[in-house]
C-alpha cells in the first residue's frame, strides 16, 4: 500500500512539473530576447585591465555556414564575469521551441551562470529537424567553427552535447557514433534507443585511428527513456563495451543506473566513462537542477584532448583543489621606457604535497599552445602528475594576445581570442615583451618560492612549444634544459641578440601532426635542428639521420617513439628530437614524464658561472 502511495505521489508530481513546463511554453512566446549580433573582427581592442576577459557577454546570435548553399542559425549564450576556457555546451533546441525559451525552461541558462559555462543552442530549420546525414553536417559545422572561437575563447576538449526528444536524440546519436571525438560526454534525453542495423554498422566501421572501431571509442553518456525496449537495451550495452565499463551498476542518488568504468587505460588515455540512465519522461528532465546534475555528475573534470585522431579522454578535476594558486598582476610590456605599457597578467603556480618547502625545489615553466590559458594547460600536460610524482613546482602562466582580424572556416573572428606567446624578443605598442614576463616570473618566483635555481626548465605544446624554443634561444642563463613539444622551432626568425650559451632540448612531434607536417624531416625542422647542431656542438647533423620513415635510420625506437639523438664529443645527448607515432597536435602525459626523466633530471646549470652539469660533472 505505501508503495503504491509513492508511485501515486510520484505521478502526480511529475504530471504537474510537465503542466507547469507547458504552460511556460505556452506563455508570452512573443516577448522572448531578441538575441543580439556580434560584434566586428575589425572593432575589436585589447583592455589591459582585463586583458583576459571575455568581450560578449549575454545572448547573441551566429551564422553557421554548413555548405556554399545553405547558412543555419545557433546561439550562444555567455554568462556575465566568465573567463576563457570554460567548459561548452552544445544544446539541441526540441522542434517548436523559441531557442532563448528553451535554454531558461532546460535550465542551462542558470546552470551556465551558476557554474560560468558557455552554451551553444543548436537550432532546427522552419521545418524541423531533418534526416540525420544534413543535420549531422549542421552539428559539425557549429562544433568545428566554435572550436575556432567566434569572438569568445573556448577549449574543444571540454565540448559536451545534449539533446531532448525523441528526433534530436537520434540526430545527436547518430553525429557522435560518426564522429566520437567531437564531444567529452553526452546527454540523450527522450532517446529511444539504437537501431540494430546503427549498431551493425558502427562495428564494421573503422575510426579515424587504424585498427580501432567505431564502436570502440568511449564516450561519457546519459540516457534517459519512458521505458527500456530491445532498442535503448542494446544502446545501455553499446556504451558499456566502448566505455571499458562494469556490467553490473552501482547504486547512486542522481540516477536509476550509473555504470563506472573498470581499472585501465593509460596514462594518455585514461577509461573514465559513465554510463548513465533514467527512465523518464524528457519533459521531467527539464530545469535547474537537472542540467547541473547531468554535468557535475557525467561530465565535469572529463575531457577529450588531442592526442590519437579520436581523441584522449582524461580526468583532471579542478586545478584550484588540486592546489594551484591564481596570481595576477599589473606588469610592463617592455615598450614604454617608462613602463606605463602595463597589461594585468596572470599566472598559476603548483606547489605540490611532495615538495619538502623546507628544501629548494625544481622548477618547471609550462606554456599553453594558441588560444589555451595557463589554467587550462596547467592539468592536461600531464606536468601536474610529473610534479606529484617527482616533487616539483610549476608555473602555468597566460601568453599574450592581438588584435589582427582571423579568418578560417567562413568565418571572420579576431586573435584576440587565441592568446599565444610573442616569441620574438621584443615589444610592439599592442603586445608586451612574453620572454621579459617569463623574466619577471623567474624572478616572483625566487622572491616568494624556495625554487633551486639551477634546476629551472620549460616545457609547453604548440605556441607554447614555440615559446620553449625561444626561452633556450634568448634566456638560457635562466634554464637547465627544455622541452617544446608540437613545435618545430621559434614562429619567427632568430634576432642577433639570441644567446649563444648551449642548452640541452628534449622535443616531441606526433606523427599525425596536421599543423608540422613532415615531423622532424621538414625544411622549417632542418633549419632548427642545424641551428642547435651547431649552437649545442653536437657530432650528429640533421643529415646523419632520416625522418617519418618508421624508424629506419634513427638512434632508437621505444614503443611510440622514435628518438634522434645528437650528442656532444663527449657523448652527453644535447638535443633529442622524437616522432611520436599515431600522435596529432598534442601534448600527452608520457611526454612530460619522458622529459623529464631521460632530460631535465640530469641537467642543472650554475647560476654563478652559467655552466651547466650533466649528472653532476662539467658539460665542456
Amino acid at each position: 500500500m505505501i508503495k503504491n502511495k509513492k508511485i501515486i505521489i510520484y505521478l502526480l508530481i511529475t504530471a504537474f512539473i510537465m503542466s507547469s513546463i507547458s504552460m511556460l511554453f505556452a506563455a508570452g512566446s512573443a516577448n522572448w530576447p531578441i538575441a543580439k549580433e556580434l560584434p566586428k573582427a575589425e572593432d575589436m581592442v585589447i583592455d589591459p585591465e582585463n586583458y583576459y576577459g571575455q568581450v560578449i557577454q549575454g545572448y547573441y546570435n551566429f551564422n553557421c555556414v554548413v555548405s556554399k548553399d545553405l547558412t543555419r542559425p545557433a546561439k550562444f549564450y555567455v554568462p556575465d564575469g566568465s573567463v576563457y576556457n570554460q567548459p561548452t555546451v552544445f544544446v539541441m533546441v526540441p522542434d517548436g521551441y523559441d531557442p532563448y525559451q528553451f535554454l531558461e525552461a532546460s535550465g542551462w541558462k542558470e546552470a551556465a551562470d551558476l557554474l560560468k559555462l558557455y552554451i551553444v543552442l543548436m537550432e532546427p530549420d522552419k521545418q524541423g529537424w531533418q534526416d540525420t546525414d544534413s543535420e549531422s553536417a549542421y552539428i559539425n559545422a557549429l562544433r568545428d567553427d566554435v572550436s575556432y572561437r567566434p569572438f569568445f575563447c573556448t577549449f574543444s576538449s571540454n565540448f559536451y552535447a545534449i539533446a531532448y526528444d525523441e528526433k534530436p536524440t537520434s540526430i545527436l546519436l547518430y553525429n557522435s557514433l560518426k564522429n566520437p571525438s567531437n564531444w567529452a560526454g553526452l546527454g540523450l534525453i527522450g532517446t529511444t534507443g539504437l537501431s540494430a542495423k546503427l549498431a551493425a554498422d558502427m562495428q564494421k566501421a573503422l575510426s579515424k585511428v587504424p585498427g580501432v572501431m567505431l564502436n570502440e571509442v568511449q564516450q561519457p553518456v546519459w540516457i534517459v527513456a519512458k521505458e527500456k525496449n530491445a532498442d535503448i537495451n542494446r544502446l545501455i550495452d553499446y556504451f558499456l563495451i566502448a566505455n571499458h565499463s562494469e556490467y553490473i551498476s552501482t547504486s547512486v542518488s542522481y540516477a536509476d543506473e550509473a555504470y563506472l568504468p573498470r581499472k585501465g587505460g593509460t596514462i594518455d588515455n585514461q577509461w573514465c566513462s559513465k554510463v548513465v540512465y533514467s527512465q523518464s519522461d524528457w519533459k521531467a528532465c527539464l530545469g535547474k537542477d537537472s542540467a547541473t546534475k547531468v554535468y557535475k555528475n557525467l561530465w565535469q573534470g572529463v575531457y577529450r584532448y588531442p592526442g590519437d585522431s579520436n581523441g584522449a579522454l582524461r580526468q583532471n578535476y579542478s586545478i584550484y583543489l588540486r592546489g594551484f594558486r591564481k596570481v595576477q598582476a599589473m606588469l610592463p610590456g617592455g615598450f614604454n621606457a617608462d613602463g606605463s605599457d602595463k597589461y594585468l597578467r596572470e599566472w598559476y603556480v603548483y606547489v605540490p604535497k611532495t615538495v619538502d618547502i623546507s628544501k629548494p625545489a625544481p622548477l618547471v615553466f609550462v606554456f599553453h599552445g594558441a588560444g589555451g590559458s595557463g589554467d587550462e594547460i596547467a592539468d592536461r600536460s600531464g606536468w601536474s602528475a610529473v610534479a606529484d610524482e617527482r616533487g616539483l613546482i610549476l608555473i602555468c602562466p597566460t601568453g599574450s594576445h592581438i588584435t589582427d582580424v582571423r579568418k578560417v572556416s567562413d568565418m571572420t573572428t579576431s586573435e584576440l581570442f587565441r592568446a599565444m606567446w610573442n616569441t620574438e624578443n621584443k615589444a610592439t605598442a599592442n603586445r608586451p615583451n612574453d620572454l621579459m614576463f617569463v623574466r619577471y616570473l623567474y624572478d616572483w618566483m625566487k622572491q616568494n618560492y624556495f625554487i633551486d635555481e639551477s634546476r629551472v626548465y620549460a616545457s609547453g605544446q604548440s605556441s607554447g612549444g614555440a615559446m620553449s624554443w625561444a626561452c633556450a634561444t634568448y634566456l638560457p642563463d635562466i634554464f637547465a634544459a627544455v622541452a617544446p613539444v608540437s613545435a618545430n622551432g621559434l614562429m619567427g626568425n632568430i634576432s642577433n641578440d639570441a644567446s649563444t650559451m648551449p642548452i640541452p632540448i628534449i622535443a616531441f612531434i606526433g606523427e599525425q601532426d596536421g599543423t608540422f607536417k613532415g615531423g622532424f624531416g621538414s625544411d622549417d625542422a632542418k633549419a632548427t635542428i642545424n641551428y642547435w647542431n651547431n649552437r649545442n656542438k653536437t657530432v650528429e647533423k640533421w643529415a646523419t639521420y632520416t625522418y617519418m620513415d618508421g624508424g629506419k635510420n634513427c638512434s632508437f625506437k621505444s614503443d611510440l617513439f622514435t628518438n634522434y639523438v645528437y650528442r656532444n664529443a663527449a657523448g652527453i645527448p644535447m638535443l633529442r628530437a622524437v616522432e611520436v607515432a599515431t600522435k596529432t597536435h598534442a601534448i600527452l602525459p608520457s611526454e612530460c614524464f619522458i622529459a623529464w626523466n631521460e632530460c631535465f633530471s640530469h641537467f642543472a646549470r650554475d647560476k654563478q658561472t652559467g655552466m651547466l652539469y650533466y649528472d653532476g660533472s662539467i658539460v665542456k
